[in-house]
């Protein structure tokens, strides 16, 4: 018998076929599941602010950066390590009309966005952003309220490094964070833009960049707030306390007035 006549048994027929890529096929989807790189959507957005890029995950929106600013580019490499990335016109115009929203006055506009931590380095530094979108439009707080809300009394540095590389400014709002001496303080988007979404929300910085004097006092706890002068805001700890732009934003937020200083 010569080798083209060697026989290794018959030939499986076609339905014997049929039955083995069937019994395969949920192996090798479940095979090629895990080794498939979830999707990212991206986009470049023209805006009031300037030109942002913006990505949105399956669990949420990741980065919204000033293209402008030095850390655009390493966002951008971060996503590509992780995701497969894909532009969307639709994520584009979606993310475009709620940033324009928020400008013209509506801060709810951003607030209920489903958004994704994790291109966040730590857990220190998500549970300062998580707080952080708690502090109401309307108000700021300063890095050392903020450290002592997360229950990092002396780690006002580490704050301070979150907030410069938030990577979802305006959705998670760092520009509400400002320097324990009242002054506005430093943001990764530049001054400008910091006042310019402050005013959006309804804050107004008054001379120098500094707390106006129109502001009030909240209680992060008690949910009542003073005028800056009361005695119950010189009693406590004043890293204790949020910073209202007038009286009207914090009544907004749900907060009571003193029955001490009575602000109007």
């Amino acid at each position: 018998m010569d080798e083209t006549s060697e026989s290794f048994g018959p030939a499986p027929d076609d339905a014997m076929v049929d039955e083995m890529l069937a019994a395969a096929r949920p192996r090798l989807r479940r095979a090629l599941k895990r080794i498939e790189r979830p999707r990212a959507r991206v986009a470049v957005i023209d805006t009031a602010l300037g030109r942002l890029l913006v990505a949105d995950g399956p669990r949420g929106l990741m980065a919204v950066k000033y293209l402008d600013s030095s850390d655009g580019a390493g966002t951008l490499k971060d996503l590509r390590e992780r995701f497969d990335l894909e532009e969307d016109a639709a994520t584009a115009a979606r993310i475009a009309d709620e940033i324009a929203r928020f400008l013209s006055g509506d801060v709810d506009a951003v607030a209920h966005r489903r958004i994704d931590l994790s291109l966040v380095a730590s857990e220190f530094q998500r549970r300062a952003l998580k707080r952080l979108r708690t502090v109401p439009a309307g108000s700021v707080v300063t890095y050392a309220a903020l450290a002592e809300a997360i229950g990092a009394r002396s780690s006002q540095r580490a704050i301070g490094n979150t907030m410069a590389s938030n990577p979802l400014p305006i959705y998670v709002p760092c520009h509400r964070v400002i320097k324990s001496d009242g002054t506005i303080g430093n943001y990764g988007g530049g001054i400008e833009r910091k006042l310019k979404l402050l005013r959006a929300e309804g804050f107004r910085a008054g001379r120098e960049n500094r707390v106006p004097g129109t502001a009030v006092y909240g209680h992060w706890g008690s949910r009542i707030f003073c005028l800056p002068a009361c005695t119950a805001v010189r009693r406590a700890s004043r890293k204790r306390w949020l910073i209202f732009g007038d009286a009207a934003h914090a009544r907004g937020a749900g907060l009571r007035a003193c029955k001490i200083c009575r602000p109007a």
